[in-house]
């Protein structure tokens, strides 16, 4: 590997075979590291003219083929650059070493322009690929008689008895005025059919001006046709990098997986002790029902590497918790009460702040002008610094809040979170007479509802489903942290994950936040709204996506309730808010990319699809607007009464390549909008 330094040069050694020769060359170029998503954006200079030819150009194949143009074959190419393009972003935010420093120029030979173009490709699949899949090299082979090739093989190809992909260069134009295939590439693809050893789907030839793709027959499809297709494109050289680096992952033996992809479901750590819980001696007696009824008050009260080792301790597990449930009022908090807290507390033992420090930090350039703009417009200043309070709430070691009225009580029959609006009492003992209204969420594990467990699963199973309320508290703390530069925006302002003593005695994990005096999706509010209100509506949870994504923020649990509408004082525009953190990811390893669709479940969310909304479908479906292009989702939405149906894929990020518009399965025309009678993601 290169050096790490980003200004670090490093040397390859380039091998040139021919007839009369091996001659070697050394290049010197710089490197730095480039996010994934941006390699393939770079300027690169427009390639160099062939000297002329002191070779015949009327060359023919032995054997000659009938090669036809096929629009067939355009949707294999839309295939493998989609492939190669959910591949980069679903790892676009990492960063790889990537040549930098003019190391291509206009001044080299064709053929070292070539080389140059290729080169680094290897690099970019052995520096994403997964653990354990083989590394790519690069081979360049001398067909002989001015026809340049190179191949990528894969260490294993000759396992899977597959030849790797060629991509073959030569001079003059690959086709006649009247759109055949000249002599001189017949003779090319003649060579390369010898060369290879094993069958190869397709090849790639190139004048470094005009690009074509030809395919052979695919095993099992009669008759058997060889065909080919032009790649339309208005900058050959980056095209053809793209294209070359989609046929080396079409040709490995499993394209989807040769990269990380992030994982749909969250995962479970078989081996995690969080919270670890008070310690226990396994060989303790186990004590009565009634007094651990009496005495635990949340999931981390036990101590879980005991419970997962002892089969009755486990059982009274799942009896305390059902007896909780039958027993206690999931409403903790009424108005009037007063909750005394630690502040900043987070109940848990946490690791170091290092290894919370997000991998991805929210990068505000990132966002398209326009939600940068709505940024600006709806601003709200923070209550707490309005109101003088900010830092000497920040600076204390504890605070009372009193309970002002109960915002959400818990109705929802898994969730294990109360909401309520409250203020400041005192800070640090001194009393406080100006506190704006805030809101608190108080997380209480003890009323998951939890099945009685199966009794044929191993113990350590029962456990898969059980939640600790610390665990969603951080989460939702860290996210919002993350997103602090949109926090008075589209993001409530947060104030800290703290430690809450309930007047029964009980000690929850609870976050304060700014209270939003908003409406939900589903209120009178949002039906009685004009067109042009909603159609803002619609427009600023767009926007609101477009942080989460900037953020690397994933929404794993999206419903209608967790976006309200407010209006902006100053301005009166109606605008998105949206909260409820506790179930969202992020990347923490660069090994694991984080899973996103919030585009496509926002768009759920507003047509109806995941809870009631007031808005109208149709303006949903017109306004709410296409993928971003780091959005991999492609699917289906369909509008009001399943009379229209939106499909919707993320953008062509490399846009110098033409891509060709796949036909509605029923017209046969180019159409965004079709009718199907399937809904739901593809």
């Amino acid at each position: 590997m290169p050096s790490c330094n980003p200004n670090a040069t490093f040397m390859f050694i380039r091998l040139r075979f021919s007839r009369r020769h091996l001659c070697t060359q050394t290049r010197m170029y710089s490197t730095a590291f480039m996010r994934t998503d941006r390699i393939f954006l770079e300027n690169i200079p427009p390639p160099p003219s062939w000297p002329e030819s002191v070779h015949p150009v009327n060359q023919a194949a032995p054997v000659k083929l009938a090669w036809k143009e096929s629009s067939g074959d355009k949707r294999r190419i839309n295939i493998m650059i989609r492939v190669l393009q959910v591949a980069i972003i679903n790892n676009r935010k990492r960063q790889i070493q990537w040549p930098t420093g003019g190391y291509i120029s206009s001044n080299l030979q064709p053929n070292e322009y070539f080389y140059a173009l290729m080169r680094p490709i290897p690099d970019f699949f052995n520096q994403l690929r997964k653990k354990g899949e083989p590394e790519i090299g690069f081979t360049e082979v001398d067909l002989g008689n001015s026809i340049y090739g190179a191949t990528y093989p894969a260490a294993d190809f000759d396992a899977f008895k597959k030849s790797p992909p060629m991509i073959v260069t030569l001079p003059d134009k690959l086709f006649t005025s009247a759109g055949v295939i000249t002599s001189r590439v017949e003779y090319a693809l003649h060579k390369v059919l010898e060369h290879n050893k094993y069958p190869t789907k397709f090849i790639v030839v190139t004048n470094l001006a005009e690009i074509a793709v030809f395919f052979l027959p695919r095993a099992g499809y009669e008759p058997a046709q060889h065909t080919f297709i032009r790649v339309p494109t208005t900058q050959p050289a980056s095209a053809l990098r793209v294209l070359a680096t989609a046929c080396v992952l079409e040709a490995l033996p499993f394209p989807q997986c040769y990269f990380n992809a992030p994982d749909i479901e969250l995962e479970i750590d078989e081996t995690l002790v969080h919270p670890e819980g008070p310690p226990q001696d396994p060989d303790s007696r186990l004590l009565p029902d009634e007094h651990v009824f009496a005495t635990c008050n949340r999931n981390s009260d036990f101590d879980h590497a005991t419970l997962v080792r002892d089969r009755e301790r486990a059982l009274q597990f799942f009896r305390w918790n059902k007896h909780t449930r039958e027993t206690k009022s999931k409403l903790v908090a009424h108005p009037g009460d007063t909750l005394c807290a630690m502040t900043n507390e987070s109940g848990i033992h946490m690791p170091p702040l290092a290894k919370l420090t997000p991998i991805y930090p929210y990068d505000a350039s990132e966002l398209p002008p326009d939600t940068a703009k709505h940024l600006q417009i709806i601003q709200r200043d923070s209550p707490l610094v309005t109101a003088g309070l900010h830092d000497t709430f920040q600076q204390s070691s504890a605070f009372t809040v009193k309970i002002l009225g109960v915002i959400d009580g818990g109705v929802a029959v898994r969730g294990i979170c109360t909401v309520y609006r409250c203020h400041l009492s005192t800070i640090d003992g001194i009393p406080v007479h100006n506190s704006p209204s805030l809101c608190l969420k108080l997380f209480d594990d003890r009323f998951q509802p939890l099945e009685d467990p199966f009794p044929d699963d191993p113990i350590p199973r029962w456990f898969d489903p059980v939640a600790y309320a610390e665990g969603y508290a951080v989460t939702e703390a860290l996210a919002y942290d993350k997103l602090r530069p949109a926090q008075g925006s589209l993001i409530p302002w947060f104030y800290g994950n703290h430690q809450f003593t309930l007047p029964d005695g009980a000690v929850l994990s609870g976050i304060l936040m700014e209270y939003i005096d908003g409406h939900e999706l589903n209120s009178d509010f949002v039906r009685a709204a004009s067109r042009d209100t909603q159609l803002e509506m619609i427009q600023s949870c767009r926007h609101a996506v477009r942080v989460l994504d900037v953020g690397d923020v994933s929404q794993r649990d999206w419903h209608a309730r967790q976006v309200l509408i407010h209006v902006n004082a100053a301005t009166n525009t109606p605008h998105a808010v949206l909260i409820d953190f506790a179930f969202t990811t992020q990347t923490w390893d660069p090994e694991v990319p984080n899973h996103i669709r919030n585009y496509h479940n926002m768009f759920r969310v507003l047509m109806g699809n995941i809870g009631d909304v007031g808005l109208d479908p149709d303006l949903v479906l017109d306004h709410y607007g296409d993928p971003d292009d780091w959005d991999v989702v492609v699917g289906f939405i369909y509008g009001p009464a399943r009379r229209r149906v939106k499909r919707f894929e993320g953008r062509n990020i490399f846009p110098f390549i033409e891509r060709y518009e796949e036909p509605d399965l029923f017209t046969g025309e180019i159409a965004k909008e079709v009718k199907l009678t399937i809904a739901g993601p593809v």
